[in-house]
């Protein structure tokens, strides 16, 4: 217990992760009048949240004869029908109150006869997305300057390289978090009356991905803390994914030849994957897997985006609308003509939809722990439109704000925090005192490895998914207690960090995988191919709580108290 250097922090509510949902949260739970601290693993603004990056998509029932209702329903119906329709029915009202504050907040919407100017995308009724006047009308720089002023502005206490990667589960729920300050290179305990996580996803599991840096934190913590976990066979991957030419890898801008300009999904012999597959199967990033898979893919395993069928004026028009962003000019830089030359795309991971089970109050199974964004599950359901999982986040984290703080207005006495702490902090040690064994890098690929051999888009069966299962067991038994990190200093250690980072990769990838194996049946993008249809007696979710060593795996029917499914 000498080696354990810690401070203590003492506050009414705690909120882990600055993206959208986690700013909204502190934001609200201040207005609670709760002492809040936010906490975030980088930089302030610059810390990867998957708010930062974000195109312009966000869903909002702001313009007849567009309304909640019918943005509730074109929700449940792409979800098919594996929402929490009470959750969703509380969220959907407040993107639009939500909407109407980032209006007053700055963010530059761009109307016309006091009416927002609305693009539509794929799965809305009526046109849903709000244009923004600024060149480029890629909304995540828009939300960084207009959300953090606003905490700057409250004076809500941020705390930055603050990497939190336990919660502290008591009997009697849990008391607060244990954290990795970066900067000291010593941890810090938090006593909150109140937990809100908002981490983000776990689409950094795998190796093609939009956002790297989402390891599970918050899933994975929650997970090892006894907290129910629902819907983790259940993601998103974006289709439209830059892998060629290599300027622009991992880039989504993509969207624009899709959205904007209809651009056509070719496979390498120039068919049209719209004309040739129905269904389903028809959904893009399967599409682009299976011709992959079937050797018909593009020369750089993916599928062409073409707008060659676009006239060149149709094409400049809307990159002059876009300020002819940048990496359009790092295309012309290396003498690319997307007139002439289709450019390559992929599916990468972009989005989940597992984590915490949460109820309508954004409220876990376990006192004084709340959820928002994509660290909790069931706002999407199965599968989601473009353009809603930003606003359903921040909805998330309004609601989980405001009632975080009721409960420490109705029970302001902290859960006392026992001696799990400092097992904690030994546990986390244990990597930066070994001088032998695999570096966290290798250990992730090997992750990545196990999850795109047996859990990609294509190839989920019963004989996949459970040789996939022992391998991240024998590795999680073996490999992983050996981890070491090589660098010994404590101060700003980045591998020290993804060697916490790994664990919770490693956890989220086996309860991907178990839920995968459990649901036998095809929804969304898992694709069984031993089930390959849906089964209306699977509209159920999978819960999976840690008992010991052991992964519990029960099942809740879905109910459909506001839209029931179609009987065929």
């Amino acid at each position: 217990m000498s080696n354990i250097q810690r401070d203590h922090f003492r506050v009414d509510i705690l909120v882990i992760g600055a993206g959208v949902a986690g700013i909204v949260a502190a934001i609200e739970a201040q207005q609670q009048g709760a002492n809040v601290l936010l906490v975030t693993k980088g930089a302030f603004g610059r810390d990867g949240a998957a708010t930062w990056i974000s195109g312009y998509g966000f869903q909002v029932a702001a313009n007849p004869p567009d309304s909640e209702e019918i943005h509730f329903a074109d929700t449940v119906k792409v979800g098919r029908f594996m929402n929490d329709q009470k959750l969703l029915r509380r969220l959907i009202p407040e993107i639009v109150h939500q909407h109407r504050n980032l209006d007053e907040w700055g963010v530059r919407y761009l109307k016309e006869n006091n009416r927002y100017v609305m693009m539509r995308l794929p799965g809305e009724s009526y046109p849903r997305v709000p244009r923004l006047t600024i060149p480029g009308e890629w909304a995540g720089q828009e939300y960084r300057r207009t959300f953090t002023r606003q905490v700057k502005q409250r004076r809500i206490k941020v705390i930055e390289d603050l990497f939190v990667f336990d919660l502290i589960a008591t009997g009697d729920g849990v008391a607060g978090a244990v954290g990795l300050d970066l900067r000291k290179g010593t941890f810090l305990v938090i006593e909150a009356k109140a937990t809100i996580l908002a981490t983000g996803g776990h689409m950094g599991a795998y190796r093609t991905t939009t956002i790297p840096q989402a390891s599970g934190d918050g899933a994975a913590a929650a997970f090892r803390a006894g907290i129910a976990l629902t819907d983790m066979e259940f993601a998103d991957f974006y289709a439209y994914t830059a892998i060629w030419p290599p300027v622009t890898v991992g880039e989504i801008w993509p969207s624009v030849f899709r959205y904007e300009l209809n651009g056509k999904l070719l496979n390498g012999l120039g068919e049209d994957l719209k004309d040739k597959y129905r269904g389903p199967e028809r959904v893009p990033p399967l599409a682009i897997e299976r011709e992959v898979k079937a050797g018909r893919g593009s020369p750089h395993g993916g599928a062409f985006l073409s707008i060659r069928r676009n006239t060149p004026e149709e094409i400049q028009r809307i990159f002059a609308r876009m300020g002819h962003p940048k990496w359009l000019k790092r295309l012309n830089a290396i003498g690319f003509d997307v007139t002439k030359q289709d450019i390559e795309v992929a599916p990468a991971g972009i989005v989940s939809f597992g984590g915490c089970k949460v109820d309508e109050n954004c409220a876990t199974d376990t006192p004084g722990l709340y959820a928002a964004g994509e660290v909790a599950a069931s706002r999407e359901g199965a599968y989601t439109n473009a353009g809603n999982s930003l606003p359903l986040a921040l909805a998330m984290g309004a609601i989980a704000g405001r009632e975080a703080g009721a409960r420490v207005k109705r029970n302001g006495h902290p859960i006392p925090i026992d001696g799990r702490a400092d097992e904690l902090c030994r546990r986390a040690l244990e990597p930066l005192h070994r001088d032998k064994g695999l570096r966290p890098i290798q250990l992730r690929r090997k992750i990545e490895e196990i999850l795109a051999s047996y859990a990609s888009l294509i190839g989920r069966n019963e004989a996949h998914l459970t040789e996939g299962l022992e391998k991240i067991h024998q590795l999680k038994k073996s490999e992983l207690q050996e981890m070491c990190v090589t660098v010994k200093n404590r101060i700003f250690n980045l591998e020290w960090r993804e060697a916490l980072e790994v664990h919770n990769i490693a956890d989220a990838t086996e309860l991907i995988l178990t839920a995968a194996r459990e649901r036998k049946e095809s929804r969304g993008l898992h694709y069984r191919e031993d089930f390959p249809k849906e089964d209306k007696d699977w509209l159920k979710h999978i819960i999976l709580r840690k008992k010991g060593d052991q992964i519990e795996i029960t099942t809740e029917a879905v109910t459909y108290p506001y839209l029931s499914p179609p009987q065929a």
